[in-house]
């Protein structure tokens, strides 16, 4: 019969050298004491669990995480929740899989200790309890996910908006999200647009209107993006006044989104942009492409642009034509017509893009290219000609 003590401390010493030793000769020992059910090891393995967290060693943390699992039961969650709330760098797939089993073994007891976590007073505490909350959901979580909205800590605010159910189709939801769309930290405002952005909800459009003139660039165009996703034509207004902002990126995610929704406005827009400068008008190409149903000026100023004096806004006009679901034969003879583009960069566009704009002429043109001067371009015909010719 083994010493459980000695073998505990076999156990963290081997840990301890992550890497350096085979788990195999330490397998039979790990076995064991996992099965034993000994809780006098408890304090010692708490200890070890404690160390490893410090020294960010996740094969320590893991090995001594399933150990926990095994002798203490549902007991353990607490201490693995907290532990998972530490970022150590990794996936935590070994560590998540034992807090898994834990909820799965006693949903009711886990309940208790996650919500027991989510009342705590210390931050950490809370924060632990939150990451779990979505995973023993009960009926009235919603309102703690609210509380713990408007917590003063902006971690605890950013978890709660990221558990809050999906606002789709729940009103409440909905408008917890809405009331932290002016939170002070910006990672929680994003999270918040990002969510919003998803429902597909037209009601949406008023209050992510109200953050487009958010100070934090990386915000507002987030928020751009979040009117893309909703596809709400009341979003143009807002979209086209965007196009004037300060920031770059900013301007361009408006220019994107305002090709998603499409209709009259916002084809306006795109072709004033694309009389601009080449940059401009290399943006707007690829934005003017995902409106090409929806308003007949499209499809003829694409074609313009595919043969712009500037490479960089015919090679967005492919770009952005590969992007939508339209096969038809109107690009076909474009697209085989700038395979004899003067520039490699845009020979190299068509390579990429034939088989979905030029399906019946594609082998063609990609024989044509697979000759190319340019090395660049018969590398990626070549690559999407070997492609075509694994599906066959």
């Amino acid at each position: 019969m083994i010493d459980n003590g000695e073998a505990l401390e076999s156990v963290i010493r081997h840990a301890a050298q992550f890497g350096e030793i085979d788990y195999d000769d330490i397998a039979v020992t790990v076995d064991a004491l996992t099965d034993s059910g000994d809780v006098s090891l408890a304090p010692r393995l708490h200890e070890a669990l404690d160390r490893f967290l410090d020294e960010e060693n996740f094969y320590g943390r893991d090995l001594i995480a399933g150990m926990l699992a095994g002798i203490e039961g549902v007991a353990a969650l607490p201490v693995l929740l907290l532990a998972s709330a530490r970022d150590l760098g990794d996936d935590q797939d070994g560590l998540q899989s034992e807090i898994a089993g834990l909820l799965d073994a006693d949903p009711e007891a886990s309940r208790r200790m996650v919500l027991e976590l989510v009342h705590n007073a210390a931050p950490e505490r809370r924060r632990a309890g939150l990451l779990a909350l979505g995973s023993v959901a009960g009926s009235g979580d919603l309102e703690l996910l609210a509380e713990a909205a408007t917590d003063a800590d902006p971690q605890i605010r950013l978890m709660a908006i990221e558990a809050v159910p999906d606002p789709a189709g729940n009103d409440r939801a909905f408008q917890v999200l809405v009331a932290s769309l002016h939170d002070p930290d910006e990672q929680a405002r994003m999270s918040t647009i990002g969510r919003l952005g998803s429902t597909k909800r037209p009601d949406a459009v008023a209050p992510l209107a109200a953050v487009a003139d958010d100070p934090a660039p990386r915000v507002r165009a987030r928020t751009a993006y979040a009117f893309a996703r909703l596809g709400s034509a009341e979003a143009t207004p807002i979209l086209v006044r965007m196009l004037d902002d300060s920031d770059r990126h900013v301007r361009e995610q408006a220019l994107d989104a305002l090709g998603s929704i499409g209709g009259q406005a916002a084809v306006d827009a795109l072709l004033a942009e694309a009389d601009q400068d080449p940059r401009r008008r290399a943006q707007a190409a690829k934005a003017l492409a995902k409106a090409t149903d929806s308003d007949p000026r499209v499809a003829p100023r694409l074609m313009v642009l595919a043969r712009d004096d500037e490479a960089a806004v015919r090679a967005a006009t492919l770009s952005g034509l590969a992007t939508v679901a339209d096969t038809s034969w109107r690009w076909a003879s474009l697209v085989a017509e700038m395979a004899n583009d003067p520039d490699p960069t845009v020979r190299q566009r068509v390579a990429v893009v034939a088989g979905h704009l030029a399906p019946n002429e594609v082998i063609e043109i990609l024989h044509r290219l697979a000759g190319d001067p340019e090395a660049m371009v018969r590398q990626v015909a070549t690559t999407q000609l070997d492609r075509l010719s694994r599906r066959s």
